[in-house]
């Protein structure tokens, strides 16, 4: 608590001799922060430039860690002195302008709930409670620590940075400590984590109960990483839990929220806690404290009992009388200490309590160098009669750069946002206990900035088998996996399930896989993307080489007939039954086995505005020939009746006309198709998995479906006329042979159109060009394999009288 007085005294007079407390048990910690404050209003006494004509003093009061001395204390301070009775000021002792404390949360909300009714400045280096943030209700409180809610943030992002999903809570209460447990599980929810175990005791719980509870959740627990929330006595009290009768707990990582005193630590066999992160407020080295802490001895200050005290406990004295010690010389220095050796740039409260000095020594400058009320400007006030409420509103806009480097201020809840420094704590034997900084967290930088951490300087408890430790309620979903929730169990508690056909996971425990772009799909293990297979009726391959192979070799076969009909055109059985419409036919029959060669290779535009429209026409040509043989056929038998008119017809060649006329139907109907909705080359990426078809799109369903019906329509007439005239006289046979011929087509374009339909990708079009050379192959062997068996090996039946008598009776077998 500071107060302000004229003069300039030396550091003995005013560290020192202006002492007053009630001491009921010692703390070490308490007292090193407390010469970190002392040092700090040494410092600034000396300063030339920072309050020139004015000196600090302070008055001391031990709260004994309890609110009734906390509260006595503040009463004492507001009337002027310890005991005094309220609004009685004591006109011994200077006017207190303002009061830092060290508190922890509870007595430092208990003490501004008093001092918030006179407006008195209070700066507090110890208190973290979200409560204070609150400027309606706490408008006179300011604190140099960051609030509590940005540690819970500091703790979710350590929990989300190492991947520990599966956490346990421990927490001795005090004060608001449910709100910050319910807070810190909402945090934990929020960076991916699950909580396994909330367990919560009052601090007042006897040692032994609390040992009994917390050794049971401990071993019991599947996590391993456990957050604690308690004191320094409770982080001591933790590790003695887990040495009990030297049975050591099975290691866990504990991330704890204060420093621990590693002095009391030393008495220990074992140090569970070892391994450890502990999140405490940021300090920086303080310039001479080392120095500081060196030149404090007995003789320096011989009527300090703290140091007394300090003495004892450190060096192992024993109190003889006031100024005498045994075992002990009073020359030793604090930097022969391990504990002040490992910790010389101050506890991290020690250095908030020297900021805070400095932020009420700024405020108090700048109210005095300026113009306020009625008073006079700078080295006229008269500064003992400032009201201690008018130093809130300096103390709102301090902003300085302290002698370690660093800025100081206040945001607009009074906070000042300095962060978390990340200790790992390390064990290694007897009296080496040490807290290493691996790290920082930064409240104000963007949120993938805030937390910095060296994973290559943490030591981790030698119980786990990774680096770092791992802890999840279940084990990772590796890429090509996602997670399956399971019922009746937490979010981290899931199932991995392999990603469907087309979709992909790239990262480790995907909650969802991703569907791979329309021209990929996913790899054999639904980790990448790959390019489909493009798929189509090549050459290459031994099925289009096959085929191809066939229609070329068909379509010689008809090459080969047609010449043999036209080296034997004047011979009877050629002349029969109309030879030109034979030699129509197997043109037609030759260029329906080589248009199957457009349906194999890659289609191309030219190919797919061809291919079904050869097809068409050329098939068209075909039946309309053989309609027309048949129809010859009828007319002939017809012919030879007394008084028939068929010969004018015969003679008028109604036969060709038939041909033109049916062909030219078909013609008519490709020609409307190609113009208004014509074939295209396109890619089917949906029929078969993982393949991406490369087809031509018929354009018009509707028309393809016409020329198909109209050639089917042909068929079926041209089968009906020759089966009817199947029993004609045997030297009109050629009827049986088409009937035969017709009866082989139908019965291929039948089966063709179910397997069509249930074909994919290439098949379908190896079905169609199949169907396209056995349909061609039955007109050609039916019609005009015995033929040619008659031209080549009987000579002696194709005469013009063997046909004329007997006719010709070989069979399509």
């Amino acid at each position: 608590m500071s107060t302000m007085r004229q003069g300039r005294p030396s550091t003995k007079e005013f560290g020192m001799n202006q002492i007053q407390f009630l001491l009921t048990r010692y703390h070490l910690q308490s007292y090193v922060n407390f010469l970190a404050y002392v040092y700090a209003v040494d410092e600034i006494n000396q300063n030339p430039t920072l309050l020139p004509n004015v000196s600090l003093g302070f008055h001391v009061y031990d709260s004994c860690q309890r609110g009734i001395s906390s509260t006595r204390g503040a009463f004492g301070i507001l009337s002027g002195g310890v005991g005094s009775a309220m609004n009685f000021k004591n006109g011994h002792r200077k006017s207190v302008i303002a009061i830092i404390d060290d508190f922890p949360s509870t007595l430092s909300v208990e003490m501004a709930q008093i001092l918030r009714i006179y407006r008195f400045p209070q700066i507090s280096a110890g208190s973290q409670d979200d409560l204070l943030s609150d400027k309606a209700q706490f408008p006179s409180v300011y604190r140099t620590v960051t609030r509590e809610a940005y540690l819970q943030v500091a703790i979710g992002s350590l929990l989300k940075h190492f991947g520990w999903a599966w956490v346990g809570i421990i927490a001795f209460q005090e004060g608001n400590s449910e709100n910050i447990i319910r807070s810190l599980k909402d945090e934990i929810g929020r960076s991916g984590g699950c909580v396994e175990f909330i367990l919560t005791m009052p601090s007042w719980t006897h040692l032994f109960t609390k040992m009994w509870i917390v050794q049971d959740a401990v071993r019991k627990s599947t996590a391993n990483v456990i957050v604690f929330y308690g004191s320094a006595e409770d982080h001591v009290d933790l590790s003695r839990m887990l040495n009990q009768d030297g049975n050591l707990i099975p290691g866990k990582v504990w991330i704890l929220t204060g420093e621990l005193e590693l002095k009391k630590l030393y008495e220990l066999p074992t140090f569970p806690l070892q391994g450890s992160l502990a999140f405490v407020n940021h300090k920086a080295h303080i310039p001479g404290f080392r120095e500081f802490l060196s030149e404090l001895t007995l003789e320096t200050y011989p009527d300090d009992p703290f140091l007394l005290k300090l003495w004892e406990y450190t060096f192992d004295c024993e109190l003889i009388s006031i100024y005498e010690l045994s075992k002990c010389s009073g020359q030793e220095t604090l930097n022969d200490v391990l504990y002040f050796q490992s910790n010389l740039r101050g506890p991290s409260s020690g250095y908030n309590l020297y900021n805070a000095v400095y932020a009420l020594a700024h405020a108090l400058h700048d109210a005095i160098t300026s113009t306020y009320g009625n008073t006079a400007t700078a080295g006229e006030v008269h500064y003992q009669d400032m009201k201690p409420s008018e130093l809130l509103y300096y103390l709102k806009k301090v902003h300085f750069t302290n002698t370690a480097g660093e800025e100081v201020y206040f945001d607009a809840n009074g906070d000042s946002m300095t962060g978390f420094d990340i200790l790992n704590w390390e064990y290694s034997g007897e009296f080496t206990q040490r807290a290493v900084p691996v790290g920082h967290f930064n409240p104000l930088g963007p949120a993938e900035e805030q937390l910095s951490i060296n994973e290559s300087q943490i030591t981790w408890n030698t119980a786990f088998n990774t680096t770092p430790p791992q802890s999840r309620c279940s084990e990772p979903c590796v890429p090509g996996y996602q997670k399956l929730m399971l019922p009746g169990k937490q979010v981290c508690c899931y199932g991995c399930i392999p990603c469907p056909e087309g979709e992909v996971s790239h990262q480790t425990d995907a909650d969802h896989c991703v569907t791979c772009p329309e021209k990929m799909w996913s790899n054999t293990r639904r980790d990448g993307c790959i390019p489909k297979e493009v798929v189509f009726l090549s050459y290459k391959e031994p099925l289009g080489a096959l085929l191809a192979a066939i229609a070329v070799a068909f379509s010689l076969i008809t090459a080969l007939v047609l010449g043999i009909f036209l080296h034997f055109r004047d011979t009877p059985i050629v002349k029969a039954n109309n030879r030109n419409l034979s030699y129509v036919l197997l043109l037609s029959l030759m260029l329906c086995f080589l248009c199957s060669l457009i349906f194999i290779g890659q289609p191309q535009m030219i190919t797919c505005l061809l291919r079904q429209a050869v097809f068409g026409v050329t098939f068209t040509l075909s039946v309309s020939s053989i309609l027309g043989k048949t129809l010859t056929v009828v007319m002939a038998f017809q012919a030879t009746k007394p008084g028939s008119g068929m010969r004018r017809w015969m003679r008028f060649g109604f036969s060709n006309y038939l041909v033109t006329l049916c062909s030219g139907i078909q013609v008519v109907i490709c020609i409307v198709w190609l113009g208004l909705a014509p074939p295209f080359p396109s890619y089917d990426t949906q029929s078969v998995i993982g393949q991406i078809i490369l087809e031509c799109n018929e354009g018009s369903n509707i028309a393809f479906y016409c020329v198909l019906g109209y050639l089917a329509f042909l068929t079926c007439f041209c089968f009906i006329i020759a089966f009817l005239a199947r029993n004609l006289p045997d030297s009109f046979n050629e009827a049986k042979f088409i009937t035969f011929s017709m009866l082989v087509f139908c019965s291929v374009w039948v089966s063709f159109i179910p397997t069509y339909l249930s074909s994919k990708g290439k098949y379908m079009v190896a079905v169609e060009v199949f169907a396209i050379l056995a349909s061609g192959a039955g007109l050609l062997g039916c019609i005009f394999l015995p033929k040619c068996y008659v031209i080549l090996l009987r000579p002696d039946m194709n005469t013009k009288e063997y046909v004329s008598q007997r006719g010709v009776s070989i069979g399509c077998h």
